[in-house]
């Protein structure tokens, strides 16, 4: 028998370890632990709810090649649309491996330290069998000969067998069926991480890196704030919503930024208690210099049952690096952003249509722009990023002002509350905003890409890109909605966009007219985000 299979962990009582001694042969399947609890244990019924999850999301432009996401765990019901955003985002790509990081929540067996390979071939779904990658989990238990951990008596790896970390655990076990149906075949390596603490997450994570490539994502199962009694988390009692978000968005904050110490030092400035925690520290040793973090999609269960008593958070938060052009360079990030569509979380969205509405009704009532006092705590680095920035004011579906900013200037929150008040007081089709039309107008905001020129006008893409054109002093702009709500094809598109511009209407046909093209997110008020 091979002597790795009788690796030893640590009691989280550092001072008295405890000896947890592994099967010699691996099992050859782990029957599901939590099918029909925490996701359907039916295969059709789980595949239909896996893709009406999906068909709710719009197609996501990446800025690069995705390297690994986070992902929540909790029941389908809760946290499945979340957790949908980032496996979406895996359909058509080529993972082969998938490396899955995930936290155990000790319900039976014993809290440890390190990470537990489990001794198996093969985990079942009712989707069907996942192959363990049985040559590299073996790689990594022959790594812990040198990743042990020193105490007066012995030496501990880091690395070992354990089946009771997963005995009744959901936290890898959900990531499972969602992975399925992104990539349909692929090999797990799973990994539950017990506690880490002084250099374990260096060893642990100098044994994990050889094991990436380009066919190997790296998954982290975690949610986030767990809120109320029951959770034994009650930091505050009043404004609970507001406060639950923004103390998630300050740990995402630190996630973003790879920011180990940071994000170490935020919990314990705050006791935040993502049960993640010590997977997603682990993912930031591993992520590479160049990597992107972007939030796709946020949620509460507070939010979802309108009961803040009892709140927990999900966040699906995907981590890209920059794409590579045939020649093998590497394209700057502004660069890659030209042709990418800005993807904001739908808290992004709420943050900044209250943002527009606030202007609007502080506007037209005093003539000044509002306070953000209240506000600053919802503005994420995303919004304060430089964006180009569309308002749009609408009166009985008729068009009320639209103005806005084709090429970033200002922070995106800032370019919503300029952009709202030149759209109601400054746009010359139109007399001004008045404060008692102020409910009779819904607001919609688009943000856009950083405008790309195209060589010749077909390759303008109808309904999903705005397009500017320009000839000597004359230009015009319409956002990507235009067309599409006006019926119009990429000829008449071009005509109008001529006439707007105060030229003929087939002025596009002649020499020396440039065009831009340009994706928006667009989102407005009495429509779901």
């Amino acid at each position: 028998m091979k002597m790795r299979y009788f690796l030893i962990f640590f009691l989280i009582t550092l001072s008295s370890p405890l000896a947890l001694l592994a099967q010699n042969e691996p099992k050859e399947v782990w029957e599901p632990q939590v099918a029909g609890r925490f996701y359907p244990g039916n295969e059709t019924v789980l595949r239909d709810q896996i893709n009406n999850f999906f068909k709710t999301i719009p197609k996501l432009f990446m800025n690069g090649r995705l390297v690994a996401l986070i992902s929540p765990h909790a029941g389908y019901q809760y946290s499945g649309q979340v957790a949908a955003y980032g496996y979406h985002a895996l359909k058509d790509s080529n993972f082969t491996r998938v490396i899955i990081l995930s936290p155990n929540h000790f319900r039976s067996g014993k809290r440890f330290r390190g990470a537990s390979i489990l001794n198996v071939k093969n985990f079942k779904t009712p989707l069907g069998i996942i192959p363990v990658d049985q040559e590299a989990c073996n790689q990594l238990l022959d790594h812990a000969q040198g990743t042990t951990v020193n105490s007066s008596k012995k030496s501990t790896p880091l690395f070992g067998v354990y089946e009771g970390a997963y005995q009744g655990e959901h936290s890898l076990e959900t990531q499972l069926p969602f992975l399925q149906m992104s990539l349909g075949s692929f090999h797990l390596v799973p990994l539950m991480i017990g506690i880490l603490i002084d250099d374990d997450f260096d060893r642990i994570a100098d044994a994990i890196r050889p094991l990436l490539d380009e066919k190997t994502l790296l998954v982290v199962s975690s949610d986030f704030t767990h809120y109320g009694d029951g959770y034994n988390y009650v930091p505050f009692r009043k404004d609970i919503e507001k406060n639950i978000t923004a103390l998630d968005h300050g740990a995402f904050e630190k996630i973003r930024a790879r920011d180990f110490e940071g994000l170490k030092q935020y919990r314990k400035e705050t006791g935040i208690n993502a049960c993640g925690l010590m997977p997603i520290l682990l993912l930031l040793k591993l992520l590479p210099d160049n990597v992107t973090g972007e939030i796709l999609n946020y949620d509460t269960s507070g939010r979802q049952s309108n009961n803040f008593s009892y709140s927990v958070s999900y966040a699906s938060i995907i981590f890209t690096k920059p794409a590579e052009t045939k020649s093998g360079f590497i394209l700057p990030k502004e660069e890659m952003r030209q042709a990418a569509h800005l993807f904001l979380t739908t808290e992004e969205k709420a943050v900044l249509l209250s943002l527009a509405r606030n202007t609007l009704k502080t506007y037209t009532e005093t003539g000044d722009s509002p306070k953000l006092d209240r506000m600053s705590s919802q503005l994420t680095q995303k919004l304060k990023e430089q964006y180009g920035v569309f308002v749009t004011l609408k009166k009985y579906g008729s068009l009320r002002g639209c103005i806005g900013h084709l090429i970033p200037k200002v922070p995106l929150f800032q370019g919503v509350i300029e952009n709202t008040i030149n759209s109601s007081a400054r746009d010359v089709r139109f007399s001004p905003v008045e404060a008692k039309e102020v409910t009779d107008i819904t607001i919609e905001i688009s943000v856009l890409s950083k405008p790309r020129r195209i060589p010749e006008p077909d390759r303008f893409i109808v309904g999903k890109e705005g397009i500017l054109i320009r000839k000597g002093p004359c230009s015009a702009v319409f956002l990507p909605q235009v067309a599409e709500e006006q019926g119009w094809d990429r000829d008449e598109t071009l005509c109008h966009l001529c006439q707007k511009a105060g030229l003929s209407r087939d002025a596009w046909k002649e020499e020396g007219m440039e065009f831009y093209v340009f994706t928006a997110d667009v989102f407005r008020e009495g429509v779901k985000l």
